[in-house]
């Protein structure tokens, strides 16, 4: 386990860069799982990126916003570039931001509608 608090994850981890290449709910079904490449490990001096996988536990919501429109045709367009994080942040001004819930947000194409919404009891890091 690289990290089993959402501040230790913020303080320790940008995802920026990154890109999502996998997104799975965990066999109870109330675990969702992200899988991300991350960007950073060549950027600290490492041979090779490692998949790091977020983990939000016991969630109550999960909302994936796709926009309506690509920018290119499909053919143009680097799918890489929909999945790559912009930003993720903790919304601490939300109302699900309680003692027992956290309030996720991860954007990738847009800073202002976050790409993965969720409110779950806690978000954990672990390795791949």
């Amino acid at each position: 386990m690289l990290a089993n608090n959402v501040n230790d994850i913020m303080e320790s981890f940008d995802f920026t860069d990154s890109i999502v290449t996998e997104v799975r709910w965990e066999e109870n079904l109330l675990d969702l799982v992200v899988v991300v490449d991350y960007y950073w490990d060549v950027q600290d001096g490492r041979d090779d990126t490692r998949l790091l996988k977020i983990i939000f536990k016991n969630c109550v919501k999960a909302d994936f916003q796709i926009g309506k429109e690509l920018p290119l045709s499909n053919n143009e367009i680097n799918k890489e570039s929909l999945f790559t994080i912009v930003l993720f942040k903790e919304k601490t001004e939300s109302e699900f931001n309680t003692g027992n819930q956290k309030h996720m947000e991860l954007f990738t194409t847009d800073y202002s509608i976050p790409w993965l919404t969720v409110i779950c009891s806690e978000v954990m890091l672990e390795e791949q």
